[in-house]
């Protein structure tokens, strides 16, 4: 019989000291105990309890000497009393509870101990301001840390979740709420039907209770019978019974990492009344399950609560959506559930991957879109999956983004199998050398000659790529030209998007069996709107060419300005718009209006642009340059001409704009073909790579 995985726990504080924290462990610990076994390092901080004590839940371990300086000592001897709990299990899994000591001492453990899973879970109610200034900087240190060390991130709202990410947290995630227990809050007695405003909070400067007892002041003056009161310091058992025996719940926090006591108040009937800070936007909908009121704003906080008063009928609506929300989302047993799937996924990685990248969303671009459909994907199949952007090192000087961007590829990569470099240089050529000092296997993704495009935009290179390929040019070009061959030298395997750009790397002096050929995953857009109301939108009514790309040389937009002038004469109405830099949605929108697409291009390793017209159903007048005749077929779903040849554009276009049925038929043989591009055929494809090396 298999032994069950430990789960090692990091707490700061546990049981008898009670917090939002605690009962998480204590809950989850209860459900999934006959999974696996819990062991809780915390602080002992009084010297009535026991160094070790058995608890339903499992073992929890004390760690001092019974004073409250015994949390300074739990980042060290934590870690070191967990380490003997390592020789007696074969699978282990750490889960690091809040931005605190405790979590500490699980991610120095796991500082020295790579190949064990650690969950990290956040639950940090003080603001993100606290986080980056408190203790003079140590606790955004900490934090960085903490994340550094992190396989997988769990927060208990998406406000923490994205604090998460503010520092620099790219990786495997999910908002797994704290619960509450229905059972135990659900009212058993009947109100009192007194005014009782009630709010069950710690006397801290984040709660806003100074603005409560304010606004109480401005109640009273309508009900004079009102009461207040404020629940600090009673054992967490006996709340339900305060709560019960009040007819509103108010906390005008001032930050919040999720509001456990909201939840709480809504199963205990209560409406609620908070602040839109941190998770509490989690929880309330305004007007639907609580009301919001102003931030240190006691005038709108009184006004919330004497609407509550007034209106019961809308004191009840809420309590009832409230309580409907609260059986969705905040149920122990869903959340248990959740943390099972996450510790037995952490425990069964097959490998683990670190995706280095130049760009990452919000920024646009190939690489950044690729870098998250693979974080999004890979781990469907067990595979672990986080992500180094070098978006967080742009700002310093170049060189030194170069080395911080070096130090951080070491720090996550000690814990991957396998670095998957999305270019050359800029992200390449650190991740290479990371992985060659970690011995690490490469893999390398190509989209393109970075010395190329470097030498045409910044050092007056004039040549199309595959003329540029054959000639010597000065040393800034050269230099670079070096850099990425060393680099995909030294790649154990390199991932292309097109045959075209397969032979552009072998060209490089790369042998061919390294090189696979992985098309882009693609997504058809999802527009649910007609090209006729895409036109009114836009207030357009002519015959529209649209272009779009950066707007670098090789992209050809000023040879299409020139045509404009000779296609007019035939087409009076006819329009050119060229989208640089344009939101998405936007360069979308103007798709969908288009009546031909126009990309007249020098270089193309994979054109997502050409295959968003294609699905939208635009005829694409193209260059047979690059990868572009593996998207079109000339005469069958576009039309292929040389780069800047001024007179074949004009003709194909003049064309299109002439014959209708010829632009119908063009148009659903692009859109049938646009659909061989999925991102099932991408993942699968690269999946296997990763699996074979």
């Amino acid at each position: 019989m298999n032994e069950k995985p430990a789960v090692l726990v990091f707490s700061t504080a546990y049981f008898p000291f009670v917090g939002g924290a605690e009962v998480a462990i204590e809950q989850v610990a209860n459900r999934l105990k006959n999974r696996f076994d819990f062991v809780i390092f915390t602080s002992r901080m009084r010297r009535d309890l026991p160094k070790r004590e058995v608890r339903n839940e499992g073992l929890v371990v004390r760690i001092g000497f019974g004073n409250k300086f015994d949390k300074f000592l739990l980042p060290v001897f934590g870690a070191l009393a967990a380490h003997k709990f390592k020789k007696n299990k074969q699978k282990i899994i750490l889960w690091g509870m809040d931005l605190s000591f405790g979590a500490l001492a699980a991610a120095l453990f796991k500082f020295f101990n790579q190949k064990i899973p650690f969950v990290f879970t956040i639950e940090y109610g003080y603001g993100d301001k606290r986080v980056a200034s408190g203790r003079l900087g140590v606790i955004g240190l900490t934090f960085r840390f903490i994340l550094m060390q992190s396989d997988y991130i769990t927060a208990i709202s998406n406000y923490l979740l994205n604090l998460c990410k503010q520092y620099g947290y790219i990786g495997e995630e999910a908002v797994i709420h704290n619960g509450v227990d229905i059972e135990k809050f659900t009212n058993q007695e009947s109100r009192t039907g007194n005014h009782v405003i009630i709010s069950t909070s710690r006397r801290v400067y984040k709660n806003g209770l100074d603005i409560l007892e304010k606004a109480f002041e401005i109640v009273k003056k309508k009900f004079p019978d009102a009461e207040l009161k404020i629940v600090s310091d009673v054992p967490y058992d006996e709340l339900p019974k305060y709560l019960w025996k009040a007819d509103i719940f108010a906390r005008p926090s001032r930050s919040e990492g999720m509001g456990n006591a909201f939840v709480e108040a809504l199963v205990a009937g209560l409406p609620i009344v908070g602040t839109p800070v941190g998770g509490i936007l989690d929880i309330i909908r305004d007007g639907e399950t609580g009301l919001f009121a102003k931030v240190d704003d006691p005038k709108d906080l009184a006004d919330k609560i004497k609407i509550l008063l007034a209106d019961k009928a809308l004191a009840r609506k809420i309590v009832e959506n409230g309580k409907k929300m609260v059986e969705e989302r905040f149920s122990w047993n869903k959340i248990a559930a959740q943390y099972a799937e996450t510790f037995n996924f952490q425990l069964n990685v097959k490998k683990r991957v670190l995706i280095a990248t130049g760009i990452f969303p919000p920024e646009g671009g190939g690489p950044a879109t690729y870098s998250k459909i693979l974080l999004d994907e890979l781990p469907k199949e067990n595979l672990g999956v986080r992500v180094l952007n070098f978006g967080s090192v742009k700002k310093l000087p170049k060189g030194i983004s170069h080395i911080i961007y070096f130090i951080k590829a070491l720090q996550l990569g000690k814990n991957a199998n396998i670095i998957f470099a999305q270019d050359t240089v800029s992200a390449g050529l650190p991740a290479m050398l990371a992985a060659k000092v970690l011995r690490k296997k490469f893999i390398l993704k190509i989209v393109g000659d970075y010395a190329w495009e470097q030498g045409v935009q910044r050092f007056g290179v004039k040549e199309v790529l595959d003329d540029f390929l054959k000639n010597k040019y000065s040393w800034e070009v050269e230099l670079l030209r070096k850099i990425e061959r060393w680099v995909a030298n030294r790649a154990d395997k390199i991932i292309v998007p097109s045959k075209y750009l397969r032979g552009v790397v072998e060209k490089w002096g790369i042998k061919p069996e390294k090189i696979y050929v992985v098309y882009n995953a693609f997504d058809a857009p999802e527009l649910y709107i007609s090209k006729e109301n895409a036109r009114k939108q836009l207030g357009i009514s002519e015959k529209i060419l649209v272009s779009a790309g950066r707007d670098v040389p090789w992209k050809g937009f000023q040879t299409l300005r020139d045509l404009m002038q000779e296609i007019s004469r035939q087409i009076p109405n006819a329009k050119l718009f060229i989208l640089s830099n344009e939101p998405r949605e936007k360069l979308l929108l103007y798709l969908r209006a288009a009546d031909i697409f126009v990309l007249n291009t020098a270089y193309e390793g994979f054109s997502h642009l050409i295959l968003e017209a294609m699905s939208l159903g635009v005829p694409v007048v193209t260059t047979d340059a690059g990868g572009n005749p593996e998207l079109i077929k000339d005469g069958k779903e576009g039309f292929l001409v040389k780069f800047n040849d001024k007179e074949a554009l004009k003709t194909k276009i003049l064309e299109i704009f002439k014959n209708p049925l010829l632009a119908e038929k063009l148009a659903k043989s692009a859109r049938e073909k646009s659909t061989q591009f999925s991102k099932e055929r991408m993942i699968n494809g690269t999946i296997k790579i990763i699996e074979n090396l």
